[in-house]
């Protein structure tokens, strides 16, 4: 290990690729929402396969637009508390997890 590992929260929020927000991709306005709170970093994922709720098993095709999506952050406690605050009306209908991890860079 290189550094003493922090700790700090990983934010993971599942949505679905059809999920928008003022007609553009619910991920994408995640994303830019926490480049502009300055958070340390968040990557957003797509899924090879998943399965939800519904129980309708999604999978990756080459013209298919349907498999699940997560945004994942990794930050202070503190932070992750103020960003899903103030960002509450994206996050209201999505899975959101919330995770203690320790974080460093190796």
């Amino acid at each position: 290990m290189g550094g003493a590992a922090s700790p700090m929260q990983r934010l993971t929020v599942m949505i679905g690729p059809r999920d928008h927000v003022h007609h553009h991709s619910l991920a994408i306005e995640l994303m830019a929402r926490a480049r502009r709170a300055r958070l340390a970093g968040a990557t957003l994922l797509e899924a090879v396969e998943g399965q939800g709720r519904s129980g309708v098993l999604h999978r990756q095709h080459l013209f298919s637009d349907g498999t699940p999506l997560s945004v994942v952050i990794v930050e202070t406690p503190a932070n992750l508390a103020r960003f899903v605050e103030q960002n509450r009306d994206l996050l209201d209908d999505a899975l959101v997890v919330l995770d203690d991890v320790r974080a460093f860079r190796a």
